[in-house]
């Protein structure tokens, strides 16, 4: 019965991908919403909140999740889950995560979620990473980590939840660009025929993406792999020993620069790293408007939003100071 369960859902996946007109069906601009304030809240942020409790619990602990969300002027969560090919929900594809869970617990923590976070007028994403690929390895059974799984699992999502968008990561392993852009486009496809956003959030280094098999060149000139891309920013413009190299500014322009079919852009910025002593970037504790000067900067290079990596930060007494003058530029 499993398998069978399974075989349908990979079938409903090809289905819905093969009755559809092309990828460029629905227009990136027209799906991303503009000025988005989002956080990342990760497998490492379930691991502190809400991993182990009943349901009563973890309503709570994800309540004050987005309740803190919203106290620091933001309107979007991006959440884990999938994280190491498992799941957060009831799937007929992935096994009950024992990373953000202890098995199955009882109830369905993504319908909670999904429901808590609009009542408190908040987006939810649901974050995957879709091959379970970390640190070089392929987690949790590898025999899961197919492009046709990928699929049928986001379509078991924007089938049974009503999420705001489906998001990636950017752990991709070496199985070639063509092969992670057919998967890429397929999920597209699956959202827009169920009318929601997709998008990845690559690694800010674009000359490591290029020899990866994110090809990010390709999701940004051709419309119908992303309806929007987040690239991960984590630098200060006082990088380097002696503080003199404007990395942010560099990396959010290299980004900018290839986008040449205008998919709406969104900057992920390090709030991890905010008045932290980093040798290698000193500007994360020489100021603290860091991330203030940084929304600045990628709003006027075009980008219309920002996602936070990650939402324990938001508790950080050393993060506070960069917090509060992100908030004021509203």
């Amino acid at each position: 019965m499993k398998f069978l369960k399974k075989f349908l859902a990979v079938l409903m996946a090809v289905t819905v991908i093969a009755g559809m007109t092309g990828a460029g069906s629905v227009s990136a601009e027209a799906a991303a919403p503009a000025g988005l304030k989002g956080v990342w809240v990760s497998f490492l942020d379930w691991q502190l909140f809400l991993k182990g409790k009943d349901q009563a619990s973890f309503d709570a602990a994800f309540g004050s999740i987005c309740d803190t969300a919203a106290a620091n002027g933001l309107n979007a969560l991006f959440v884990h889950v999938r994280s190491h090919n498992d799941a957060v929900y009831p799937s007929n594809i992935y096994p009950w995560s024992t990373m953000m869970l202890n098995g199955n617990p009882g109830y369905d923590p993504l319908a909670e979620m999904v429901s808590i976070a609009h009542s408190k007028g908040l987006q939810f994403h649901a974050w995957i990473n879709p091959y379970g690929y970390r640190n070089g390895v392929i987690t949790g059974n590898p025999a899961l980590a197919t492009n046709s799984n990928v699929v049928a699992g986001v379509q078991e999502i924007v089938n049974n939840y009503a999420v705001d968008g489906i998001h990636f990561d950017d752990y991709f392993p070496a199985i070639g660009k063509a092969s992670v852009n057919s998967m890429v486009s397929s999920v597209h496809q699956v959202c827009a025929a169920s009318g929601k956003v997709f998008g990845i959030s690559p690694a800010g280094n674009l000359s490591n993406l290029r020899a990866s098999s994110a090809d990010v060149d390709t999701w940004l000139s051709t419309p119908g792999y992303v309806d929007y891309l987040a690239p991960q920013i984590y630098w200060s413009d006082q990088y380097g020993a002696a503080g003199n190299i404007a990395m942010y500014s560099n990396r959010i322009a290299q980004f900018k620069a290839i986008d040449t079919a205008g998919i709406p852009l969104y900057v992920g910025l390090a709030a991890y790293k905010a008045g932290q002593p980093i040798g290698s970037d000193p500007g994360w504790t020489l100021n603290s408007s860091n991330l203030a000067t940084q929304c600045d900067k990628a709003r006027a290079q075009g980008y219309t939003g920002y996602i936070l990596y990650r939402y324990n930060t938001l508790l950080s007494g050393a993060a506070s100071a960069e917090l509060a003058g992100l908030r004021s530029r509203g």
